[in-house]
Parts: C-alpha cells; sequence; structure tokens
C-alpha cells in the first residue's frame, strides 16, 4: 500500500509588532470675554481618545482628539472657573506586513504644562503617546493521518482558534439630565466622567444584544450661601444595541467591550436664566468579537515498522479563546495640606497611569501609579486641589498560566471615599477593578512530512526479543525502537498504560 499523508490547516493569531507615536500639544488661549482674569491657577487636565480608525494597504488611519480642561481662580472670587478646547488630529501609521487586526490602539497623556501668560492669556504645552499593537494570522499546515508501509502514529489532541469574527459599531446616547429642584443653578462644569457599567451580553435570533448603563459623575461650580461652591452629580444613561456578526453560533466565545468615544454636556438655560438641565450627547464604541474553537488530532510522531523514516518537524502554534478575569483591589492614600487649614471636601477621583501586565511564577501581576486627587475648600474659602501619586501592584493566580500567554488588561478607579481626618488631612479610599482577558498560546512540535526508505526493508531474524525496561520510559519510544507496535507490546506484556511504572522485562514481538 502506497504511504499517503492526510493535512488540515490550523489558524492562529499572534502579535505582529507594536509602536508608539507622540502628538505634541500646544495651545495659545485667550480668555472669551464673559470669562474672569486669572489669578491663580489650579490645575490642567489632557484627556485624549481615539474617536475614529481604519486600516486600508497597511495603513492606519485615525482621528485623535485631546480635550484641555483648565481650573483657575479669579481675584477676589472663590468661584472656581473651567475652560475647555478640543484639539484634534489626523495620523497614520504603517503596520508590520500582513497585519489583519488592530489589537489595541491606547492613548495616554504624558505630561501637561499651563502658565499664564498674562491675566487674559494661557499657554499650554503637552504631549500624549499614542500605543498600537497589531495581530496577524498564521495559516499551518499539518499532518492529521498517514496510512501505508505499516506506519505507527503517534497522535495529540488541539484545541485553537478556528475562526474569529469582528464588529465595531458606535452608540450615539442623547439624553436631558436634570438637576433637580434642590440643587443650586449651575454656573459650569468643572469635571466630567463617563464610565460604562452594568454590561451583559446575549444571543438572539443570530443576533449578539449588547446592553448596559453609562454612568456620568460631573462636578459644577456654582453658588451657595453667598459663596463660590461645587457640588457632584451622578446619572446613568441605559443603552443596548444589536450587532450582526456574520455566522454566530450559541457555542461561539464572545467578547465584548464597551468604551467611551465622547460625552459632550450642554448647558440649558430657563426662563428665569437658570441653569438646571443639561443636554448630553455622548458616544460608545462597542468592539464585539466572536472566537470559534476546533478540535483536532494531528500526529506528533511517526514510524514505520518494515522500512526506516525520515521525518520534518514544525512548531506548531495555538490559541485558545480569550478567558475573561475581573479583579478588584483596595488601595488607600493619604494626602496633606501642610501650609493651610481645610474647610470641606468638594470631590475625590483617581487616575491610573503606566499600567503594565506580566506573568510571574505562575501568576499574573498588574502593576501602575494611581494618581490621587481631591478637591477641597481652604478655610479662607479659596478651592485647592490636593495631588498625590501612589503605586499600586495586584497578584493573582489563573489555571494553566504559561509565560507565553497574551494578557489584555484595563483597569479603572471606582468607588472613591474620603475622611477629613485632620484639620488639614484627607485620607483617601479608592477601589480598583481590573478586567481583562488571557489568551493561552501553546507552540508544539508536530509532523509536518514523513518520507519512507523503501530500499531498506528492517531484516529481523526473529520473531520475539526481550528488553528491560526501566521505570516511567515511554512504550511509544520502546516500539520504534523495536519496530514493532505500541498494541503489541501491552498486549503482549498484559500492561494497561503507555508509560512503565516500574524496571522490568519486555517480550517484544515483531510485527510485519
Amino acid at each position: 500500500m502506497e504511504l499517503r499523508t492526510n493535512r488540515t490547516v490550523i489558524s492562529a493569531t499572534e502579535p505582529s509588532g507594536s509602536m508608539m507615536q507622540e502628538q505634541s500639544l500646544e495651545l495659545d488661549y485667550v480668555l472669551p470675554d464673559y470669562y474672569p482674569d486669572v489669578c491663580k491657577l489650579i490645575k490642567c487636565f489632557v484627556t485624549p481618545s481615539v474617536i475614529s480608525e481604519s486600516v486600508s494597504d497597511n495603513r492606519l488611519s485615525y482621528e485623535l482628539a485631546a480635550e484641555i480642561r483648565i481650573l483657575y481662580c479669579s481675584e477676589n472670587s472663590h468661584v472656581l472657573q473651567c475652560v475647555t478646547q478640543t484639539l484634534h488630529f489626523s495620523r497614520t501609521a504603517e503596520l508590520p506586513s500582513g497585519t489583519v487586526s488592530i489589537q489595541e490602539i491606547q492613548p495616554v497623556t504624558d505630561y501637561v504644562n499651563c502658565r499664564a501668560v498674562s491675566r487674559r492669556r494661557l499657554d499650554v504645552r503637552g504631549a500624549v503617546t499614542i500605543r498600537i499593537r497589531t495581530g496577524t494570522d498564521r495559516q499551518q499546515e499539518a499532518v492529521s493521518d498517514i496510512f501505508g508501509k505499516n506506519m505507527q502514529i503517534q497522535k495529540k489532541p488541539f484545541r485553537y482558534q478556528a475562526k474569529k469574527m469582528q464588529h465595531v459599531s458606535h452608540i450615539i446616547l442623547s439624553e436631558e439630565l436634570e438637576l433637580g429642584s434642590t440643587k443650586p443653578p449651575l454656573l459650569q462644569i468643572i469635571r466630567c466622567e463617563a464610565v460604562p457599567t452594568e454590561q451583559s451580553h446575549k444571543l438572539i435570533s443570530g443576533k449578539l444584544m449588547a446592553q448596559g448603563s453609562l454612568q456620568i459623575q460631573i462636578l459644577y461650580a456654582c453658588e451657595k450661601d453667598g459663596d463660590g461652591s461645587l457640588e457632584p452629580m451622578s446619572f446613568r444613561i441605559p443603552y443596548s444595541q444589536m450587532t450582526e456578526l456574520e455566522n454566530i453560533e450559541e457555542q461561539d466565545e464572545i467578547q465584548v467591550i464597551c468604551s467611551p468615544v465622547s460625552c459632550d454636556l450642554k448647558p440649558v438655560t430657563d426662563e428665569n436664566g437658570d441653569i438646571r438641565v443639561l443636554r448630553c450627547e455622548a458616544e460608545l464604541k462597542l468592539s464585539c468579537t466572536a472566537f470559534r474553537i476546533a478540535s483536532e488530532s494531528l500526529v506528533c510522531d511517526a514510524f514505520s515498522t518494515e522500512f526506516p523514516c525520515t521525518v520534518r518537524r514544525m512548531k506548531l502554534l495555538t490559541s485558545s479563546a480569550p478567558v475573561p478575569f475581573s479583579e478588584m483591589l483596595v488601595c488607600n492614600a493619604k494626602l496633606n495640606c501642610p501650609d493651610s487649614e481645610l474647610d470641606c471636601v468638594y470631590d475625590a477621583w483617581c487616575d491610573i497611569r503606566n499600567l503594565t501586565t506580566v506573568i510571574e511564577n505562575s501568576e499574573i501581576c498588574i502593576s501602575g501609579m494611581l494618581c490621587c486627587y481631591i478637591l477641597v475648600r481652604e478655610s479662607s474659602g479659596m478651592p485647592r486641589l490636593l495631588e498625590k501619586e501612589e503605586p499600586f501592584e495586584h497578584r493573582f493566580q489563573m489555571q494553566n498560566l504559561s509565560s507565553s500567554d497574551r494578557i489584555e488588561a484595563r483597569a479603572s478607579a471606582e468607588n472613591c471615599s474620603y475622611t477629613l481626618s485632620g484639620s488639614s488631612e484627607v485620607s483617601l479610599k479608592t477601589e480598583l477593578r481590573m478586567e481583562g482577558s488571557v489568551t493561552h498560546c501553546t507552540e508544539t512540535e508536530i509532523l509536518s512530512d514523513i518520507s519512507v526508505q523503501e530500499d531498506e526493508k528492517f531484516q529481523e531474524h526473529y520473531a520475539l526479543k526481550l528488553y528491560f525496561g526501566k521505570a516511567q520510559e515511554s512504550v511509544w519510544e520502546i516500539a520504534k525502537r523495536c519496530h514493532t507496535s505500541v498494541d503489541a507490546i501491552l498486549e503482549e506484556n498484559d500492561l494497561a498504560q503507555e508509560q512503565l511504572s516500574e524496571n522490568q522485562m519486555l517480550l517484544i514481538p515483531i510485527i510485519s
């Protein structure tokens, strides 16, 4: 019988490269006439976001928006002022050859400096770094079966990503947010944060339904008891989106990531000239991915009991579906104001920078820098921002971790609570939510081809021989050396396992 091999194609998605681009920020800002003069700068914040992206001919094009928010106080007033300006940039990046997907495009603020050139003019300088990670598909042809020439084969089962379906959609939310009659009228918005919460998804008639809520937290300036003050507010806007992923099935592994693109709040003035309503226009990016997992048994070793063989091997890379994780870490910090007594705390929040994720000692280690901000009022009535950076690290275990696994992680600060623990000290407690997924990556040596030397047939002059086997020795390797089959050795020696449990003498039958 002629030698015949069956082959199959195994796909795997692997990182194809990573790159960083830097975008400088420059803003020469003249205050509008309706803003008071600058007396004291409090803080300048930059919030970057990628509002659109596309890939064509191995070139990534994206639109970067950087919202600049400057807090200051005017002379003889305790009302906190805030001016905002959004800069837009169109950028491109050459991608590595063979790139099929953008796995991550994440902008982060490197630094920002603001100075008052005059009482009406502000100068802002800063930089944003855009981190880009790409992926590519590898098609690998492997031997799944061999027939003829008295071939003995050893097979190993594999589970791998056979197909990945992706779809990105944008959700536009429009809502009017009311402050309520018990709250003082709004003068201007100081801070706005939009965070997706309560996310879930399910399949309905072959379509993916994603739903959740957008939690909007704002801090606005107002007047209370004849003096400047700040008021926090929280709103929740529900969303739902039906997404079509071609040929999606119930058994597919589904991953849905919702991230805010923009959140614009426009004040609405009532008939009395007061602002008690905000018109919210928010945009969310919904990234939906379905992974189809397939099983295949592939030949990892082979030999002929009749002829010498030459085998060629290859490294097979397989990837699992992403395994999600969600971890919480409580962080505590103390912020001091040594040169002044504090009257009250208006608001507290945290940002996360320099997030890194590694696998060490079979554990996932997530670390970074927690940037703490507390907006307070001094005893003089003047608002002030306390700042402190605290490093954090969190370790946890997951099953079957290896150094070759890929990790995607996101972190957000939730439930910031504070206590005025002294006349000039504030204790801050923050819950960090760390979410993401682990893709288990396995590299295994398998057969890629085999050839038989038919003119060098084995010449065996006996039907049975003795072999002294050692404990933990593989019956497959014994059969391979002796040009016989595993089943023949197992049957002749009444063995139940394909590995010797102890040193023992074996009877080796010769087959043709």
